[in-house]
């Protein structure tokens, strides 16, 4: 006599839905963050802050430590405007080679900032501004000079243009004396410089894998429900809700 056995199917789609779950979530929380980005994209940056230079001694308080204030502005046309202005604070001694203040008053007169111009679209040529003599080092960034900046004073706003957005990278200031040079590194705090950003066909791949996951995900829930086979599913007898009908 022919019999058909009677189909789990109930049984293993319930243990099959959690994990269908977690899967299909996953794919949703990657494509909202794709889609995100993409949004984000359409709105212009406007940002400004301070940053400090620890000085030769690792020092990153007091009058020996200096400060740069800066922005970061985009133009409607994609181009974001890089702007540095170094505050020598008031104070700010002259440190003999133990690292003890004498009474001579310290200056700066020149300021690097360090990412790859040599990358396309990191800097637009010929938009360096704001110092005496300016020069392009290529993979080690930009560098200004400019008049002697005493204690309690700024330097003029040093300014260059790039297609790319911020990250962070490092810088420094210069004088020829201790507590020169003043830095990021080790104890001071990075500031804004372009950074590459990934290229715009990989945020396209994304995308189309979020989507191909939640079709598939949504074809095998679809399939656990009603006992649908799918192109994975093979006929083993006893092996579920796709098993074939046993001879008796």
């Amino acid at each position: 006599m022919l019999r058909a056995t009677k189909s789990d199917g109930a049984h293993n789609q319930v243990k099959t839905q959690p994990r269908s779950n977690a899967f299909v979530a996953l794919a949703a929380v990657l494509l909202a963050g794709a889609l995100s980005q993409t949004a984000l994209a359409g709105a212009l940056l406007n940002e400004s802050g301070q940053a400090i230079l620890a000085d030769a001694f690792g020092v990153a308080t007091g009058p020996e430590a200096l400060t740069v204030d800066w922005s970061v502005l985009e133009n409607s046309s994609g181009i974001y405007t890089y702007t540095y202005t170094i505050l020598n604070p008031a104070g700010d001694l002259i440190l003999n080679d133990a690292g003890v203040p004498t009474s001579t008053p310290e200056i700066v007169d020149a300021f690097s900032i360090g990412f790859n111009t040599t990358l396309p679209g990191a800097y637009v040529p010929g938009s360096q501004t704001g110092g005496s003599a300016e020069q392009n080092n290529g993979i080690d960034g930009l560098f200004w000079s400019f008049a002697a900046v005493n204690p309690g004073a700024g330097s003029p706003a040093l300014s260059f243009q790039s297609y790319l957005a911020p990250g962070l990278g490092n810088a420094n200031a210069q004088d020829g004396n201790p507590p020169s040079p003043w830095s990021t590194i080790p104890a001071g705090q990075q500031l804004p410089v372009p950074e590459p950003v990934p290229d715009s066909s990989s945020t396209l791949v994304l995308l189309t894998g979020c989507l191909l996951m939640l079709l598939l995900l949504r074809s095998r829930s679809l399939s656990a429900r009603f006992g649908w086979k799918t192109a994975t599913d093979t006929d083993v007898p006893g092996s579920g809700m796709f098993s074939n009908p046993a001879v008796r």
